[in-house]
């Protein structure tokens, strides 16, 4: 009878302590920005028209926007600090660099706290490693600023086939 009394007393330790750890690791989720106020909202980027100013307010799209910029102009403003993937900043004819592209959200989806991705219905003039055409996925990960608010950066980027 002891003995299980025993593992009742270390299961149930075992559980309370898996609650804890779960609730202090993952109960902060980042925050999702709303899609139902994007999903229908269009960007659209040309090379020769850029402005610096984000056109959203969440800093996520933002990050998204900064990316999409640096891929159609990697000398833009921003883009040498931006800490982009480097095939952004490949130069070579070959590789097809658009130089107008649009996308629109489909689903901004929360990995973890530290890790986010928004899909993408994308299309372009260009191939860029097929990059910016069709079902395009933006991974996305904060970059804390001291005593500012949290702002994110694009980590990566792949496509989807069908």
């Amino acid at each position: 009878m002891k003995k299980i009394v025993l593992g009742f007393f270390l299961m149930l330790i075992l559980l309370i302590g898996l609650y804890f750890v779960k609730n202090k690791f993952y109960s902060a989720m980042p925050e999702k920005a709303p899609t139902s106020a994007l999903e229908d909202q269009v960007f659209s980027y040309q090379k020769d028209n850029l402005s610096p100013a984000c056109p959203a307010e969440s800093a996520m799209i933002c990050a998204l926007d900064q990316a999409v910029k640096c891929t159609l102009n990697p000398d833009f403003e921003g883009c040498a600090v931006a800490k982009l993937p480097k095939f952004i900043f490949m130069e070579d004819e070959s590789l097809g660099r658009p130089t107008e592209m649009s996308f629109k959200i489909v689903k901004i989806k929360p990995i973890s706290t530290d890790l986010v991705e928004i899909h993408t219905q994308s299309t372009c003039n260009g191939n860029w490693f097929g990059l910016c055409q069709g079902y395009v996925i933006y991974v996305l990960v904060p970059t804390p600023k001291e005593g500012e608010e949290e702002e994110w950066r694009v980590k990566d980027v792949y496509a989807m086939t069908e």
